[in-house]
């Protein structure tokens, strides 16, 4: 199986598999793009992810999926870490003030948690018995924490 599934050409960094909901792919790319792909429907030359998230302006450098949480992700770029709960959907409400923004750069309601401040991260894993702690790396050392709103 040989299927480009960016088409603007990007490298994909990290892939990580779901392994509560084994038909769903996450992946990260050089373009900043985090994708989740149900591989039921990973058909035909080029595929369409379940959904995509572009808030990010650097490489995305690790994913994992929470080893207990099906629809949590974590993923890190050089700048940050980040947590996506995928069963978060925006209202009606939310959308269209949304929409009545000119052009900035919109946070989807699925982030849940930023952690920046370290420099250039690059990996983030979920405790495996700890169901809320994570763990980064990065260039300037590494970080241990519980987010306040998981």
């Amino acid at each position: 199986l040989n299927i480009k599934v960016h088409a603007n050409g990007s490298d994909v960094n990290v892939l990580s598999w779901n392994a509560l909901v084994t038909n769903l792919l996450a992946s990260g790319s050089d373009d900043g793009v985090l994708s989740v792909w149900d591989l039921r429907q990973f058909s035909g030359s080029a595929p369409a992810p379940l959904a995509r998230f572009t808030p990010h302006q650097t490489p995305i450098t690790s994913v994992e999926w929470h080893p207990t949480d099906e629809s949590m992700v974590a993923l890190t770029d050089a700048r940050g870490a980040y947590i996506y709960d995928l069963s978060v959907e925006e209202d009606d409400v939310q959308q269209a003030a949304n929409q009545n923004k000119n052009n900035d750069p919109q946070l989807p309601p699925q982030l849940l948690f930023v952690h920046s401040g370290s420099e250039q991260f690059k990996e983030v894993h979920w405790h495996p018995q700890i169901s809320s702690c994570l763990m980064t790396t990065a260039l300037s050392g590494y970080s241990v924490f519980i987010p306040s709103n998981l």
